[in-house]
C-alpha cells in the first residue's frame, strides 16, 4: 500500500501529522487517545472519514474514556483473517483439528476465527484451514470451564489471555489432567502487546507443552505470531514494518483503508535480517 494513494490529508487524525511528502510521524495509542478527546463524539478519532458508515466496527480494548472504535469494510476485513490463518499455519494447524480460546469474545483472535462470530466475514481463519473453533469467555471464574472443553472437546491449540494460566492450570490440577500429549501448542495473548518471555517461560514450565508469543496491536490491525524456530515474529505480508529512531517500529496495515492504520509506533522493538530456516523471506522484528 502506497501511503501517498490513501489521501491521508482526508482523515481529521492524521491531516496535522503529514510531512511535506505525505507520511505521517509515527503515532501511539496514546496518540490517538489525545485527539478523540479533544474531538468528542468522533468514535473513531478521526481515522474514518466524515460521513462514512463502515460495515464493521470494532472497540479497542486497550483503551479507556472516550471509549475508542476500528472499522473495517468486507474485504478487509476477509484480509485480517487470512492473517490469522497464516499465523496458525506456521505453528501445524491442520485440518480436522479444533482450535479452542480462552479469551474474550470481543477479541479480533476470536472473531476473525469464524464467519459466524463477526458479521460480513467471509470464511473466517478457521474456515480456511478446515478446523473447528471454540470459545471459553476470558474470565477467571470460567477456568474450570475451559478445563472441562480440553477434557470433552480435545482440542489441538489453545489461545490463551496470558492473565488466565493461573487459574486455568489450578483447574487442570484440581482434576488431575495435564495438556501434556493432547494439546500441540498454547499461544498467549495480550490486549496490547506481547507477553514477557520470562512470563512465557513460567507458562510452558506449568502447562507442559510449548508456548508462543501473540504480538497484538488493534490500533494497527497487527496480529503477529512468534516463530517457534527463530523466535521472533514473523510479520505477514499485509503488513510493513520500519526502523525509527530510539529502538522502536513502526508498523502500517496494507489493507487498512476505511480507518488507516500508517506507521503506528508499536514501541520498544528490534526489526531482524530476512533468513529464518522454516520462512526466509518473513519480515520479522524481536520485542
Amino acid at each position: 500500500m502506497s501511503l501517498a494513494t490513501l489521501h491521508l490529508a482526508q482523515y481529521g487524525f492524521y491531516r496535522g501529522r503529514l510531512d511535506a511528502h505525505g507520511r505521517p510521524a509515527p503515532w501511539t495509542l496514546a496518540d490517538l487517545e489525545e485527539f478523540a478527546s479533544a474531538h468528542p463524539g468522533d468514535p473513531f478519532a478521526g481515522r474514518v472519514l466524515a460521513g462514512a458508515i463502515p460495515k464493521v466496527a470494532l472497540q479497542l480494548e486497550a483503551t479507556g474514556e472516550p471509549p475508542l472504535w476500528t472499522a473495517l469494510d468486507p474485504p478487509e476485513l476477509d484480509r485480517w483473517a487470512g492473517v490469522l490463518a497464516r499465523m496458525w499455519s506456521r505453528w501445524g494447524a491442520a485440518p480436522g483439528e479444533v482450535i479452542a480460546f480462552f479469551e474474550y469474545g470481543s477479541s479480533p483472535l476470536v472473531l476473525l476465527a469464524s464467519s459466524g462470530y463477526v458479521g460480513y466475514l467471509r470464511r473466517g481463519a478457521a474456515e480456511r484451514l478446515g478446523l473447528t473453533a471454540i470459545c471459553n469467555d476470558g474470565v477467571a471464574t470460567m477456568a474450570v470451564r475451559m478445563a472441562s472443553i480440553v477434557e470433552t472437546v480435545g482440542p489441538s491449540m489453545l489461545v490463551l489471555r496470558s492473565e488466565l494460566v493461573a487459574p486455568f492450570a489450578a483447574a487442570l490440577e484440581a482434576v488431575g489432567d495435564t495438556l501434556a500429549g493432547r494439546v500441540r501448542w498454547v499461544a498467549l495473548s495480550e490486549m496490547e502487546g506481547a507477553t514477557p518471555q520470562p512470563e512465557v517461560e513460567r507458562a510452558a514450565q506449568r502447562l507442559g507443552v510449548p508456548v508462543y508469543r501473540i504480538l497484538r496491536c488493534d490500533p494497527a490491525f497487527l496480529i503477529a505470531g512468534e516463530c517457534p524456530g527463530c523466535r521472533g515474529f514473523h510479520l505477514d505480508r499485509e503488513y510493513r514494518a520500519e526502523a525509527l529512531p530510539a529502538g522502536e517500529v513502526a508498523v502500517t496495515a496494507r489493507f487498512a483503508r476505511c480507518c488507516p492504520a500508517a506507521r503506528y509506533n508499536i514501541g520498544a522493538a528490534r526489526l531482524l535480517a530476512p533468513g529464518c530456516p522454516l520462512e526466509r523471506r518473513a519480515q520479522r522484528l524481536e520485542c
